[in-house]
């Protein structure tokens, strides 16, 4: 009997081990400090969940082997996450696009793509848009100015679906809607930038080059994430991501919650 007991303890014991399911924090941030959202707030987020391993939004480039940051810089995140790793045992681990900013030049999307917006924005305030894309950039000017506010108001007012919401009207104005601006003026396909290499590329294929990026950017991150899901099974993971990317990194992990076995939180709820 007692033999059959300690059995039925250890089949239950192993049942709770395995059943344990991963928590996800994906934390929307200001990256530079304002008003109400400093490394301070990032930090005492950070000792209310207390993570087991914060993902950072940068690629391998930015550690050496052991994982430590290679250099500091004045952000919320690189600040906050700092002091976070000399007070406690905690792991940080890079997940972004490797190489990002080397592979927009290269392809020719930056710095086309400011370049292409700028032309754009001299446009509208020349009056030069017909009158259905003067109403689309002034949506765009409008979400934008709605989803910057949120940066002033605290790290609630921007880890919300509400603000999700706001940030993918946003981002969809900003990458869909102006790409079909420009493709019916052509002044956006006849003017170019000249790159590094001596190849050229217009306007309209630099900010469609951007477009495509920030599809290609969000899902190679959302992969990267999963993957630290299953490395750290069992574990609280904070994911720290600028708060323009949460409604795109949710749309593409959520759906991933039964599968990898972990649940999605919100960091006011600890």
């Amino acid at each position: 009997m007692k033999r059959f007991l300690e059995f039925i303890f250890i089949g239950l014991l192993f049942c709770s081990c395995t059943s344990k399911r991963t928590e996800l924090v994906l934390l929307g941030t200001v990256h530079q400090p304002v008003q109400n959202f400093t490394p301070d707030s990032l930090y005492n987020i950070l000792t209310k969940v207390k993570p087991d391993l914060i993902l950072f939004e940068v690629d391998s480039s930015f550690f050496n082997k052991e994982f430590d940051f290679k250099k500091t810089w004045e952000s919320n995140e690189n600040i906050a996450t700092v002091k976070y790793m000399n007070n406690f045992d905690v792991d940080v681990r890079p997940y972004e696009f490797t190489g990002r900013n080397e592979y927009r030049i290269k392809i020719g999307s930056r710095p086309t793509d400011s370049k292409a917006f700028e032309l754009l924005d001299s446009l509208y305030r020349n009056k030069q848009l017909n009158s259905l894309d003067n109403r689309i950039y002034q949506n765009f000017l409008e979400a934008n100015d709605t989803l910057n506010s949120f940066a002033y108001l605290g790290a609630r007012a921007f880890n919300n679906p509400e603000t999700d919401k706001a940030a993918k009207v946003r981002q969809k104005y900003h990458y869909k809607k102006l790409l079909g601006i420009m493709s019916e003026y052509p002044i956006f396909s006849d003017t170019y930038y000249v790159k590094s290499d001596g190849d050229s590329i217009s306007y309209f294929e630099g900010f469609k080059k951007a477009s495509e990026f920030w599809d290609l950017r969000n899902q190679t991150m959302s992969k990267n994430i999963l993957h630290f899901v299953r490395e750290y099974h069992g574990k609280k993971i904070i994911v720290l991501n600028g708060y323009f990317h949460r409604y795109y990194l949710n749309s593409l992990i959520k759906p991933k919650e039964e599968e990898f076995n972990f649940t999605i939180k919100e960091f006011y709820e600890y």
